[in-house]
C-alpha cells in the first residue's frame, strides 16, 4: 500500500470517489489480500471496499504491483531508493466523464423515458470503462431513441428526421450540421470500427447532451416556470387618496419653502 494512498485517520486510505468527483479519505469496510509467484516472480492485489466519508459512496478498490514493477531513483546524498509501482482499478469504473445534473430530470408527459434512461447509463458506461467504439456506437444509438421519444418516426432517412425535429422545435437551425456529424461518427463507429479519440469523444457527448437538455429538460423547466408564476401572488398598489395626496404637496412645499 503506498503511503500517499492512506488516509490520516486509521482504517482509512485515500482513493478517488466518482460520486464527488476527486480523492477522498474513504473508510475501508473490507480488505483482502491476494499474492502468487514463484522464486523468479511475485506478485499481490490488494482489495479494498471503501466508503467515501464525504457523500457515503460505497465502492471497490484493487491495488497491484509484482517484482517487475519496481522503480529506481537516488537521494540526496546519492543512495539508491527504490519502490513498487502500483496499478489502481476501480468498481463501478472511474468516472471518466461527469454526468450531468439534470440527466435524472428527463421526462416527458405521457410518455415512458425508461429506454432512454437504460440507454444512457449504458453509453456512461462504455465510457467509463474506456470500450471506445461501444461509446461510440451508444452515443448514435442514444440519439435515436431520443428521436424516436420526441416523436420523430424512425424509419425516416436522417435528413428528415433532423426537419422533423426542427419542425417541432426540438432543435434550432445551428443544431443541424452538429447532428449530422455525431450520426456520421457514431455510424463510422458501428460500421467501421472508428475509435474516435478522447477530444473527439468528448465533442460528441457535448453535442448529444445539448441536444438532450434542450429537447427533454428545458421545456419542462419552462412549463414549471411558466405554472410557478401564474400561481405567483402579488399585492396591488394601493390607490392613494386625496388626502395623501394633499400630504405630498404640503411635504413638498415644506422643502421648497426651507429652500432646500
Amino acid at each position: 500500500m503506498s503511503d500517499s494512498q492512506k488516509s490520516s485517520e486509521t482504517n482509512g486510505r485515500k482513493a478517488f470517489c466518482s460520486a464527488c468527483g476527486g480523492d477522498r479519505n474513504c473508510t475501508v469496510r473490507g480488505e483482502f489480500l491476494q499474492a502468487g509467484g514463484d522464486e523468479d516472480f511475485q506478485w499481490h492485489t490488494y482489495w479494498y471496499i471503501l466508503e467515501c466519508r464525504g457523500c457515503d459512496h460505497t465502492f471497490v478498490q484493487t491495488v497491484s504491483t509484482d517484482s517487475e514493477s519496481i522503480e529506481y531513483d537516488y537521494g540526496p546524498d546519492g543512495e539508491t531508493i527504490s519502490w513498487a509501482r502500483e496499478t489502481s482499478l476501480y468498481w463501478p469504473a472511474k468516472a471518466k466523464r461527469k454526468k450531468p445534473d439534470w440527466l435524472s430530470e428527463i421526462v416527458l408527459e405521457d410518455v415512458d423515458v425508461t429506454v432512454l434512461d437504460q440507454s444512457l447509463v449504458e453509453l456512461y458506461g462504455a465510457l467509463d470503462n474506456d470500450l471506445i467504439v461501444l461509446a461510440g456506437i451508444g452515443i448514435r444509438t442514444t440519439f435515436d431513441i431520443a428521436s424516436k421519444l420526441l416523436g420523430v418516426d424512425p424509419d425516416l432517412t436522417f435528413k428528415k428526421k433532423l426537419a422533423a425535429l426542427m419542425d417541432a422545435n426540438h432543435i434550432g437551425p445551428s443544431d443541424i450540421s452538429h447532428l449530422e456529424t455525431l450520426v456520421d461518427a457514431g455510424s463510422a463507429s458501428a460500421h467501421r470500427g472508428w475509435r474516435p479519440g478522447p477530444a473527439a469523444l468528448s465533442t460528441m457527448m457535448d453535442v448529444l447532451e445539448h441536444f438532450l437538455q434542450n429537447a427533454f429538460i428545458e421545456p419542462h423547466r419552462k412549463k414549471q416556470r411558466d405554472e410557478a408564476v401564474r400561481k405567483l401572488k402579488v399585492p396591488r398598489r394601493k390607490p392613494q387618496g386625496k388626502n395623501n395626496e394633499n400630504k405630498q404637496v404640503l411635504l413638498v412645499t415644506g422643502i421648497d419653502d426651507l429652500g432646500i
